[in-house]
């Protein structure tokens, strides 16, 4: 009955300002197709569909089809204390004999070499590890695959040697002072602790369940990121640690419960670049010190089907993180790929991340560039465009990397021109070779991880079909982000279809809403529109404690036949600078906040206007 008040109401001043100021043309889809490749009589073929009618492939070695191996007959087995080097062996047999099948027998396998393990050259290989598990002791990368075409593997285990290392712990607050700026963790779990031990994040956690997530609270702190936050450790009984600090804890309370981990962003499971026609399926991945799938320069055309990531079910260590970091990591790559089928949870970042970087730029000097970038391409011969400091496109200007110098925290980046009558601090950096489109995420199970399940920063992305359960920060989140210290990434979304997906008590930290489009650009939001053409329809939302969605920077946005359970007045959708071309209609709400919710929340006078009158 509200709603149509306002929409008779208003509609004849809406329909007044649209004759006089028309919104902007929504631009075209992205959409993204390619023909099928030629496969031998030892591959098969993948083909997707993706958002907007894009459609790409994926080639997969054909496991009967290949020639078979042994891993044992390269000396690998249970009793081998380090299996690095008969593994390598394996893999060197394998770059000389493609249309391979490498069959690693049942069993556990200890990796204890801090060296990666590299899987390069491989053309058209299948690792069988159905029932072996890899379980590596050391952190750092794990695996590096580089110049494959064609790899496929398939049903084995890793995990992480937690008895000598443990990647987590979870503590009890007690005597709390935040005058004296101390606070005892006890370590109910266990009966003797190290005081050495490192202690790099706290997150509070749910006193019951163990994962992340409070109910209501979202207390935490990155040591990492501070100076010195931690003051002295002192062992007060065998259980028990009594920590000095700069005041960063001084808000927790006695009986809080947290999870520490140990390890954060400290080793990469599987990394992979220069390579296309990837395939990691049925796998299980039970523990990594950082991000586990990490996806890079180089890298198109992969897949990760039917594969869990999250505690061992059997875990006796009291393990209550799978990876410390993201479990998938996508930055920087060529696209065209896709995750179906997984189980993700408890990792320590998002579950998945997929974006290009930006470089926020610092310094200009002829030819030569200091920005922050901490993840951006770096490689000669790249093509870079530039934005202001709104994020506005600099016109009919480019430059090409000759040079870089990419350590430390600020990159120094010498171009083909001199570029200082054009550029100036505050500008951002684009590389136009790195562009991770085109992607699907489908039938996956996403829950009780510490941050956001999916952040979708890249163009022509269809997510469908998922079940988001207890994240404790957004479900999905679209962003272009910088913080100079510390990140840059999103270029922006072109074409983004979220759809006949559930999200069920989401945001339990009460932190955010289910859904975010958002611009932060060291501090202030975008002009204009980063992102186009993105559609929710046909999802599911139940039982979140903030707002539904909030949008801003979006021209071509539809919010349609949802099913909303709306719980609280603030169940809402908001949409906040520079939101244009808006249809929301046929959802069906319910719940005491049904009467406002549907209601979007606008900024200007004439988003508010065209939004409240249904026009």
């Amino acid at each position: 009955m509200l709603q149509r008040f306002f929409s008779l109401f208003l509609l004849p001043f809406a329909l007044l300002l649209i004759r006089v100021s028309p919104p902007p043309v929504v631009p075209a889809q992205v959409v993204l197709t390619e023909d099928e490749p030629a496969c031998s009589p030892c591959q098969t073929l993948d083909a997707v569909c993706g958002a907007a009618g894009s459609r790409f492939c994926f080639r997969r070695p054909k496991s009967d089809a290949l020639a078979s191996v042994r891993a044992d007959a390269f000396g690998m087995g249970e009793a081998v204390p380090d299996n690095t080097q008969p593994f390598m062996d394996a893999i060197a047999y394998c770059r000389a004999h493609p249309d391979t099948k490498l069959v690693i027998p049942s069993g556990v396998y200890r990796f204890t070499q801090t060296n990666q393990i590299v899987l390069s050259g491989l053309r058209n290989v299948f690792i069988e590890g159905e029932g072996a598990s890899f379980l590596f002791c050391a952190s750092g990368r794990q695996i590096l695959v580089t110049d494959c075409e064609g790899l496929e593997i398939h049903g084995l285990t890793i995990d992480y040697d937690r008895v000598h290392d443990p990647i987590d712990d979870v503590v009890v607050i007690r005597n709390a002072d935040p005058h004296a700026h101390t606070l005892d963790f006890c370590f109910f779990e266990k009966t003797d602790v190290d005081e050495s031990m490192a202690i790099k994040a706290v997150t509070q956690c749910d006193p019951k369940s163990l994962t992340f997530g409070a109910s209501g609270s979202a207390k935490e702190v990155y040591f990492i990121n501070l100076d010195k936050p931690i003051r002295s450790v002192v062992k007060t009984s065998p259980n028990v640690l009594r920590v000095t600090h700069d005041g960063c804890m001084d808000g927790f309370a006695d009986g809080e419960t947290y999870i520490l981990r140990h390890h954060v962003y400290d080793g990469e499971g599987i990394r992979t670049e220069n390579s296309s026609d990837i395939t990691y399926s049925g796998m299980k991945i039970y523990g990594g010190t950082g991000c586990f799938f990490v996806f890079g320069v180089g890298a198109s055309h992969f897949q990760i089907l039917d594969t869990y990531i999250g505690v061992d079910p059997q875990d006796a260590t009291g393990a209550h993180v799978s990876t410390a970091a993201d479990a998938i990591h996508i930055a920087n790559t060529n696209g065209r790929f896709r995750v179906e089928g997984c189980d993700i949870s408890r990792q320590g970042d998002d579950a998945l991340n997929v974006h290009d970087g930006l470089g926020y730029i610092k310094t200009v000097e002829g030819d030569t560039v200091q920005m922050y970038a901490s993840a951006f391409r770096f490689v000669p011969g790249d093509t870079l465009r530039f934005k202001d400091e709104a994020y506005r496109d600099v016109p009919d200007f480019s430059a090409v990397i000759v040079g870089a110098d990419v350590s430390g925290t600020l990159k120094t980046v010498r171009f083909d021109r001199d570029v200082s009558a054009v550029l100036r601090a505050g500008y951002i950096a684009v590389n136009t070779c790195a562009d991770s489109s085109g992607y699907v995420l489908r039938n996956n199970y996403i829950h009780e991880n510490r941050a956001r399940g999916f952040l979708l920063q890249s163009s022509c992305g269809l997510c469908e079909n998922n079940r988001f359960y207890k994240t404790s920060m957004q479900a999905i989140k679209i962003v272009v982000d910088i913080i100079p210290s510390l990140w840059q990434e999103g270029t922006g979304v072109n074409t983004l279809e979220i759809r006949g997906n559930t999200f069920d008590h989401c945001v339990v930290g009460e932190s955010s809403e289910v859904i975010t489009f958002s611009t932060d650009l060291n501090g202030r939001p975008a002009d204009g529109f980063p992102f186009a053409n993105a559609e929710i329809t046909g999802n599911t939302f139940t039982a979140f404690p903030g707002r539904l969605v909030n949008a801003s920077n979006v021209n071509g946005f539809r919010f349609a036949d949802n099913t909303v359970r709306a719980d609280r007045v603030r169940n809402a959708l908001r949409f906040g600078a520079s939101c244009e071309n808006l249809q929301i209609g046929g959802n069906d709400w319910q719940g005491r906040g049904a009467y406002l919710a549907q209601l979007p929340r606008c900024k200007t006078l004439r988003e508010w206007l065209l939004a409240y009158s249904g026009a």
